[in-house]
């Protein structure tokens, strides 16, 4: 049975199965809302109509949902509070598992079994309302109509794990699921998961989460993407803003594309902001963290630690550690611990067997 992993963040929606790994925004657009010129033209777009039996509409979602330049059309995930019950995280929710059941042969021609791993940011795993919520959008059956053709998928089992867990079984585990950093095992570790609109800070032992030293800020890149646009001057997308950042990140040299005629260099901006957020990002890890000392190895992860000030936070802490491909750490360790799961159902299975 093959599992399908799922990190449906606030700004970006990260999917793996064993046939694909998906990076896609966390907003989609009805599909009444797109000009009939501009759904002409977007044949070599990674665009593709979805529809459900729970709603009446169709929309669009993919990759280059932002490059259409609709933001104010675009429903967006991000919120706080009851964000498992809103119909507009039921839609991702749905559209991600078509997304992935969509690579299998089986989901067109019958119905694809699998089951799902999935994090919950702490503060919400710690809430059996939030808990429950996301397991009765994830379990059972989902049929997704992608670009007219429908996918079934039936989810037999869910294993939901708080967020930073994943960036920490993505450390320990190999690619099979079995161990391969043994001395993880026996250290104290920190995690601080950047997030778009979360910043989750969390300490963990013997793969137990601290009840005390732990904090959930409401107060995650956005924050960041949202201080540089107001020092831009013109009209800005933070959509736009989002992709120029990535984009220009490798080269610590960033623009912002107003048009193919007007490109504006905000390097020194961006910089300033940088130094901003991650002095305040210090703080944070700082006062929620009062036993600095005793961590062994203090990981920051999530979409947003790339865009961190490394030499800030090595000033500060000795422990710390950006980890590698932070936008899909979590996801690629929800996949891992899924594998690891079956190996041990298969293994207990054997074993009754003998």
């Amino acid at each position: 049975m093959d599992i399908f992993s799922l990190d449906l963040g606030n700004k970006q929606t990260k999917l793996k199965s064993s046939k694909a790994e998906y990076v896609l925004p966390s907003r989609y657009l009805n599909q009444a809302d797109m000009p009939m010129s501009v759904g002409n033209s977007t044949m070599n777009n990674d665009l593709h109509t979805y529809s459900v039996p729970f709603s009446d509409d169709k929309y669009v979602w993919g990759r280059d949902i932002d490059g259409l330049h609709l933001d104010e059309y675009l429903a967006d995930t991000i919120m706080y509070g009851a964000r498992y019950d809103s119909e507009a995280f039921k839609l991702l929710a749905n559209f991600a598992l078509g997304l992935l059941a969509s690579d299998f042969k089986a989901a067109k021609d019958q119905v694809l079994e699998v089951v799902v791993t999935a994090g919950l940011p702490t503060g919400d795993y710690a809430d059996q309302g939030q808990l429950k919520a996301l397991l009765k959008v994830l379990e059972g059956q989902h049929q997704v109509t992608i670009d007219d053709k429908i996918v079934t998928v039936r989810v037999r089992k869910v294993y939901i794990l708080p967020q930073p867990i994943g960036t920490l079984y993505n450390e320990l585990l190999d690619d099979e699921g079995f161990i391969q950093n043994k001395d993880l095992l026996d250290e104290k570790v920190g995690i601080v998961d950047v997030g778009g609109g979360t910043i989750l800070i969390d300490t963990i032992l013997n793969f137990e989460l601290s009840g005390k030293n732990r904090h959930q800020f409401n107060t995650g890149v956005n924050d960041l993407y949202e201080a540089i646009a107001n020092g831009i001057n013109g009209d800005t997308s933070l959509y736009q803003l989002e992709k120029d950042l990535r984009k220009g990140n490798q080269q610590h040299h960033w623009s912002y594309r107003f048009s193919k005629n007007r490109q504006d260099d905000i390097t020194d901006l961006v910089c300033k902001e940088i130094d901003r957020f991650t002095r305040r990002l210090v703080a944070n890890v700082t006062s929620t963290l009062k036993n600095l000392d005793s961590i062994d190895t203090l990981f920051f992860t999530g979409g947003g630690a790339n865009l961190l000030n490394q030499k800030i936070l090595n000033t500060t802490f000795t422990n710390a550690v950006i980890v590698k491909n932070t936008e899909v750490a979590n996801v690629n360790g929800f996949y891992k611990y899924g594998l690891s799961q079956q190996a041990q159902t298969k293994g207990a299975s054997n074993h009754g067997k003998s």
